[in-house]
């Protein structure tokens, strides 16, 4: 198992899958109607999106996009991202961010032009300032789902992991 090391925006891991991608997938299906489990998600045609179960998630709770590696065909590629509302406000700030930087870079090109002092021109690093802030908070965000991502990956493992007829030995929908 590949270990992350040092935080990523969107944290990516592939696993190989012992079994035939359709097989994994059925799996990956049984494991998630397992209504014990921690992990919750849909299916996709070629992959599911996982989170943890509602009671136990929290703002900053990780997804997990799985989808199948076509190139290989033999191993399933997972990739973190916050939730989607999270992710939404990232977007929504980096948006209002940027409308901040062209709104003050713009109004201080004009203090410029009819030579007053260029006061609004400190709404740019201001703005470069927060943008920088908004990201480290991603990593903030990251280390405080370390338990979650821990747990979803785990999920995948587990399922990957089992040979087919054995999902009631192998403990998928433990807390484990």
């Amino acid at each position: 198992m590949a270990e992350m090391s040092s935080p990523r925006v969107r944290p990516t891991f592939s696993q190989a899958l012992p079994v035939e991608p359709q097989v994994f997938l059925t799996q990956l299906a049984e494991a998630i109607a397992n209504v014990e489990g921690r992990c919750r998600g849909h299916m996709l045609s070629d992959g599911a999106i996982l989170k943890i179960r509602r009671e136990e998630r929290r703002v900053w709770s990780p997804a997990l996009h799985l989808h199948l590696d076509h190139e290989t065909g033999s191993e399933v590629v997972g990739r973190f991202s916050p939730s989607s509302p999270v992710w939404t406000a990232f977007i929504a700030i980096y948006i209002g961010l940027a409308c901040v930087v062209l709104g003050a870079g713009s109004y201080g090109y004009a203090q410029m032009l009819v030579e007053e002092t260029p006061w609004a021109f400190l709404g740019v690093p201001i703005a470069f300032l927060l943008g920088g802030l908004t990201y480290g908070a991603a990593f903030i965000g990251q280390g405080l789902g370390a338990e979650d991502m821990h747990e979803l990956r785990s999920f995948v493992e587990r399922v990957a992991a089992a040979s087919p007829g054995r999902d009631s030995e192998s403990g998928l929908g433990a807390n484990s």
